[in-house]
């Protein structure tokens, strides 16, 4: 494993604009600043590149009691960002999606807790892509599936099911799409990166690749992977959690680097959350326990 240090680092422990209570998820805008699923505090919060905050939103809200209106969450675990600059949430124990403005403002909601029975009966939603025709891809993780909306929340396609088999899934976590619109998943208890190709209509989607990960052996609610791909070579990054480290990979799963020991502080990760990857090839991972962004140059760039 290589020692990386990071070469900016944002965040503190607290509620305060700029610190994070377990951060998780997190996106690179088109302007290069960060939105952040800070999943305890119940927001999102919209850092500026320099580490300066733009804006946060969100408060706590449980839709399961009826009271949880547009702007509220119940552990947001991730945002995807379109290139019109609108920004989804994964409202993950609400079991929905939330869509805003860049600059935070509700424009609205869809899905439910369910077991699959309708494209938005969620189980705990994770993560959230959005690809380069601007449809929105949502890992329904209860549910082991993949569910895509237009940027208006209809219902576009769905893949995967339970089980060992490709195109199959057990507790899939982490989404990312590469240039081609195919599509990247943690499958989380499988051990494996799974990916699937789509057709020429873009609603049938077929497996493409996997390769075996050997990460994630604990079962923990925070032990849940998020992946991220480079704009820059296509290199696949994927955190280990609770180890807790990133993997790096080629495109076709050969594994390149790995960097990260446990540490209180900003010279490894109390737990490696979500990752990201600017538009130069930086990454940008998430510490859940430490509550700190930080961002590192990718050693093998």
């Amino acid at each position: 494993m290589t020692q990386l240090s990071p070469t900016q680092v944002i965040g503190a422990t607290g509620s305060q604009p700029g610190q994070f209570q377990a951060p998780r998820g997190l996106k690179v805008a088109p302007d290069g600043s960060l939105y952040v699923a800070d999943s305890r505090n119940h927001r999102v919060q919209h850092i500026a590149a320099d580490g300066s905050v733009i804006k946060s939103w969100g408060s706590f809200g449980d839709a399961t009691s009826g009271n949880a209106p547009g702007g509220t969450f119940n552990e947001p675990w991730d945002v995807a960002v379109g290139k019109d600059g609108s920004v989804y949430v994964s409202d993950t124990w609400n079991h929905r999606v939330q869509k805003f403005t860049a600059e935070g403002e509700f424009v609205k909601m869809w899905g439910y807790f369910g077991q699959g029975e309708a494209p938005d009966a969620f189980w705990g939603p994770r993560g959230v892509a959005v690809d380069q025709d601007g449809r929105l891809c949502v890992m329904d993780t209860g549910n082991k599936r993949v569910v895509i909306f237009d940027p208006d929340g209809n219902f576009i396609a769905q893949f995967g099911s339970p089980g060992i088999d490709p195109g199959q899934f057990d507790e899939p976590v982490g989404i990312a799409l590469d240039a081609q619109g195919n599509v990247y998943i943690t499958d989380t208890w499988n051990q494996r990166v799974q990916v699937m190709a789509p057709d020429s209509s873009g609603t049938v989607y077929t497996p493409l690749n996997a390769w075996e990960v050997s990460a994630w052996t604990g079962q923990s609610l925070d032990n849940k992977p998020f992946i991220a791909v480079s704009p820059v070579n296509g290199h696949v990054f994927i955190t280990d959690p609770e180890k807790p480290r990133v993997l790096e990979f080629d495109a076709q799963g050969a594994f390149l680097a790995g960097w990260g020991d446990y540490s209180t502080g900003p010279d490894g990760f109390g737990l490696a959350s979500g990752v990201a990857v600017t538009q130069d090839g930086e990454v940008w991972v998430s510490d859940g326990a430490n509550n700190l962004l930080l961002k590192f140059t990718d050693p093998v760039k």
